[in-house]
């Protein structure tokens, strides 16, 4: 895996995750924060990893994820500070593991890649 798709609108936290992601291998990365530019980016460039945080500034990173993954067999880790609210919002969604804290993303990753 090298290249990753980072949905979330926090700035700061998208750049912790691409720190975490540059320790495990991934070179490349596009840093979105709405759901239009999330569908634009994979259009630009499939990641091989998805990752999206608590919000976004506009859209739903979900269902952004989920947009990209209906064409393309990519692997989706939800981070979140806040795991109540992040598993409400999965409720309707199809989730195997998760969502994890942005200190459990190396494990994460590697549930992705075996999945």
């Amino acid at each position: 895996m090298s290249h990753a798709l980072i949905i979330d609108e926090n700035m700061l936290i998208s750049r912790a995750i691409q720190r975490r992601l540059e320790m495990l291998g991934f070179e490349s990365f596009d840093l979105v924060w709405t759901r239009q530019q999330a569908l634009a980016a994979a259009g630009r460039h499939m990641p091989d990893l998805i990752v999206i945080g608590d919000d976004v500034e506009t859209g739903c990173a979900v269902e952004a994820a989920r947009r990209i993954t209906d064409h393309h067999a990519v692997p989706v880790l939800m981070v979140t500070g806040d795991y109540t609210r992040a598993r409400e919002r999965l409720e309707q969604q199809e989730a195997l593991e998760g969502p994890f804290l942005l200190n459990e993303i190396e494990a994460a990753v590697e549930l992705a890649n075996t999945a």
